[in-house]
């Protein structure tokens, strides 16, 4: 207190602190973005490395995408994905559009209405990628959060 019964306060440590919180909203925005990127590519090279290859057509359409740090995805547009992944009953096969089916077997062409298709075993390759996919982004979300309050204590601590 002064003495003219005034009190003097010094506003520029709480200006520093709003600066200060105003970087980390951005800085941890900027952090978090980095996990997320860093997770999709994980779990998509992964599940890739897991993916059953035949052509090579599903393992090359299984793709990521970030939509900044709120939204990740890694999937497949293909239409036999999930019959790769979870397995197939028996079941049969129809034309669609046409009154026949066509292929080769054993070099010579073949032409039925149907084929009895035996069925498939799962062989799983996204839901193992999204399990390492969950215990990478944990550990990368946690330490973008680590790193920017340090970040933003540092800020604090120059100012």
């Amino acid at each position: 207190m002064k003495s003219d019964g005034c009190i003097d306060i010094d506003l520029s440590a709480i200006e520093s602190l709003g600066v200060a919180l105003d970087d980390y909203a951005e800085d941890l925005a900027k952090e978090l973005e980095v996990s997320m990127v860093d997770t999709v590519v994980t779990i998509e090279k992964y599940a890739k490395h897991r993916c059953p290859v035949d052509t090579g057509k599903l393992r090359a359409s299984i793709a990521g995408e970030v939509k900044g740090f709120e939204e990740g995805s890694v999937g497949t547009n293909t239409e036999y994905a999930m019959a790769v992944e979870y397995g197939s009953r028996p079941h049969d096969i129809k034309p669609n559009e046409k009154k026949a089916l066509a292929f080769e077997k054993g070099g010579e062409k073949v032409v039925v209405k149907r084929v009895k298709h035996p069925g498939n075993k799962a062989q799983p390759f996204l839901e193992p990628a999204f399990m390492v996919g969950g215990r990478v982004a944990q550990k990368n979300f946690d330490q973008a959060v680590v790193e920017t309050q340090a970040k933003a204590q540092a800020k604090l601590e120059e100012s």
